[in-house]
């Protein structure tokens, strides 16, 4: 395909020097002809402008390379010279290596001009932006489409599907109409659609006996909405529960397993979540609804009750036999467990999903339970928002549940236990949920005020310039919940530092710079100083996260614990099992101090109060998901700092990964 029959480039690809320039001057007239550019300098300037990463850029120019693109006179380091046509090719596959670097499963040919500027760091910096603006973006979807459709690297899906004789085995690339996607992930998405739309169209067999389901639930307390997602998930080989925090999704758990253990005393359960935190606090969950069981007067309940606490409970990548060369339960080695739940599935990538779904037996029973509108995982995918989030967005208006293939597996719970709905936060985080700033803004100018208002209380501290974010709001807030920390640590009371260190946290979208995480835990340490305290090194008092899982010491990632003194010497203190126990430093490797910590390592955390530094205007990480889940980790008390225009930007700036699950999960 020439220039002018309609590629993306024309005479601007490569003219970056003064001869290109004098070239395109003396050119004939007639259609434009594109400079003579080989994959790596194509590559470049969306390499110096931050788009693309080295190992994007690499990717894609030995893609050229081992595919023959160009005439061969490029040398070892990139193709020869390209044609149009196959610079459409190059820069697509450099495209499409970097979306699931950033989260998404595929790259929108149709929208990639909108979404790559918003994705790129410091894109608030004039210089950068006005370096993306310059750069050659595609204007000619259809011509972009022709060239990747006659590439021998991209094989091309009709209707949905890679036709048999092309099945995309060894073709690096698949366009789907405009979604371009690395193989690798195309397989993935394939697999897990209809791996959950079987399992939606299949029944599994109904409990029968047991104990009386009335009495049951009415030990858990049971809404109706819970009673009807335990009932569907006994009912199908697949269910998926989804809420807002304190909704009530772990008690919905624990009653479905009640119901299939009191019918088939044998049943074997696991119990998954993404990370070792979240399987902890799963585990702590269900312990206790355990005990509140054991205590009633249900048939059996001491038995069952055991049988309950006794659910086995790990991470995914424990579950399923995480190895360098794969994990070791898969299709053909699947797990022996007749039900699996999956906790926070909103922060599962796809590729984990797929992997999961291979060893869940087929006749096995499937539970997805989290929250769609929190942070999604950092990897590749939204899978929880694809899989409910139509039925949430229905959930959310008030309109009827949309007809789909997953539409009887979906269950929305909306009465939140931990603050009422009629609460500052409860309105704010719907506001926010639902992206109405005004709502939020007017919630957040109102809250102080409303003599009506009841559950958590909300506060709002606007900071000052953009140098200056809000040191004295966060002080007022939080440094007093600090203090007691050191307090009870020096007294040697473990239990009570511990309390204290539960009590407040500064939550923060950044880890540098002046609205980060390493910024605000200098700045404490700087005030203990100004009180006589000595900050430095393990001191008494110091807030400690762990940050990578520590199986020695039946550590989690993302745990909390304080140093505190004892007779044989400064000890750190951690919450275990109800109770808490003391490890020396020595025995701590990866930890960081946590006067403050990260929005995205607080998902799955509760605090009595939140402090929650929101990042300037011009932050990509200002979003929706991130200021709602920031905000809902709280059980009595947030303050937000920041501007009325850095919160709004948040609330507008709605996180959208580019996947085609939905589509193959919910139709239109």
């Amino acid at each position: 395909m020439s220039a002018g029959q309609g590629s993306l480039f024309g005479p601007e690809v490569g003219t970056a020097g003064p001869e290109a320039a004098e070239a395109a001057a003396s050119a004939p007239s007639g259609p434009p002809v594109a400079v003579p550019v080989d994959a790596r300098a194509l590559l470049q300037p969306w390499r110096d402008a931050g788009v693309l990463s080295a190992a994007d850029v690499h990717l894609a120019t030995t893609l050229a390379r081992l595919a023959g693109l160009g005439d061969g006179s490029g040398g070892p380091d990139g193709a020869g010279v390209l044609t149009p046509a196959e610079a459409d090719v190059v820069l697509g596959a450099a495209l499409a290596a970097r979306a699931p670097r950033l989260g998404h499963v595929c790259l929108d040919l149709a929208t990639v001009r909108q979404s790559v500027p918003a994705e790129v760091e410091g894109d608030a910096d004039v210089a950068a932006a006005e370096s993306i603006d310059a750069l050659p973006w595609p204007t000619d979807v259809d011509a972009w489409r022709r060239s990747l459709a006659g590439s021998p690297l991209v094989a091309v899906a009709v209707d949905g599907q890679v036709p048999a004789a092309e099945p995309g085995r060894g073709v690096p690339l698949v366009l789907d109409g405009t979604l371009l996607y690395l193989e690798r992930y195309r397989v993935y998405e394939e697999r897990v659609a209809a791996e959950l739309r079987r399992r939606a169209e299949a029944a599994a067999a109904a409990p029968s006996g047991g104990a009386d389901l009335d009495a049951l639930f009415a030990v858990f307390g049971s809404s109706p909405e819970q009673r009807a997602a335990a009932e569907a998930g006994a009912k199908g080989q697949l269910s998926v529960v989804v809420g807002g925090p304190g909704t009530g999704k772990t008690t919905t758990v624990a009653a479905l397993l009640a119901v299939l253990l009191a019918a088939e005393p044998d049943t074997r359960i696991a119990l998954v979540a993404p990370t070792g935190k979240a399987a902890a606090r799963m585990q702590e969950s269900i312990v206790a609804l355990a005990a509140r069981l054991r205590g009633s007067d249900v048939a059996d309940a001491a038995s069952l009750a055991d049988r309950l606490a006794a659910a086995d409970v790990s991470t995914i990548h424990r579950r399923l036999g995480w190895r360098p060369d794969g994990f070791r339960h898969r299709r053909a080695n699947p797990l022996v467990h007749d039900v699996v739940i999956v906790d926070e599935t909103s922060m599962v990538s796809l590729p984990l999903m797929a992997h999961l779904l291979d060893a869940v037996r087929p006749d096995a029973r499937l539970v997805l339970v989290g929250d769609p509108g929190q942070l999604a995982s950092v990897e590749a995918g939204s899978v929880l928002g694809d899989v409910a989030g139509p039925a949430v967005d229905a959930a959310l208006a008030g309109a009827a549940a949309p007809v789909g293939p997953l539409s009887g597996c979906v269950t929305v719970l909306t009465q939140s236990y931990r603050f009422p709905a009629s609460s500052p936060v409860g309105r704010f985080a719907v506001a926010v949920r639902a992206g109405d700033a005004d709502t939020a803004v007017h919630v957040l100018q109102t809250a102080a005020d409303d003599p009506t208002a009841t559950g958590v209380t909300l506060h709002w501290r606007t900071a000052g310039a953009d140098t200056d974010p809000g040191a004295d709001a966060v002080r007022a807030a939080a440094l007093e919940g600090a203090r007691r920390t050191v307090d009870a640590a020096e007294a040697g009371d473990a239990d009570a530092a511990l309390a204290a260190l539960a009590e407040v946290r500064v939550l923060c979208a950044h880890r540098r710079g002046p609205f980060g995480v390493a910024r605000w835990n200098w700045q404490f340490e700087e005030w203990l100083a100004a009180d006589g305290r000595h900050p430095s090194g393990f001191y008494v008092g110091r807030p400690v996260l762990v940050t990578a899982n520590d199986p020695s010491n039946e550590l989690y990632n993302g745990d909390l614990g304080v140093a505190v003194a004892t007779d044989d010497g400064v000890r750190v203190a951690f919450p275990h099992a109800g109770a808490r126990r003391l490890l020396a430093p020595s025995r701590l490797e990866d930890v960081d101090t946590v006067h403050a910590m990260t929005i995205h390592k607080s998902q799955g955390s509760e605090f009595d109060e939140v402090v929650v530094v929101l990042p300037p205007e011009g932050s990509r990480l200002a979003t929706r998901e991130l200021l709602y889940t920031a905000v809902t980790r709280a059980r009595r008390a947030v303050t937000l700092v920041g501007s009325e225009d850095a919160l709004r930007r948040a609330i507008d700036n709605r996180v959208v990964r580019q996947t085609g699950l939905r589509q193959r999960l919910w139709p239109t």
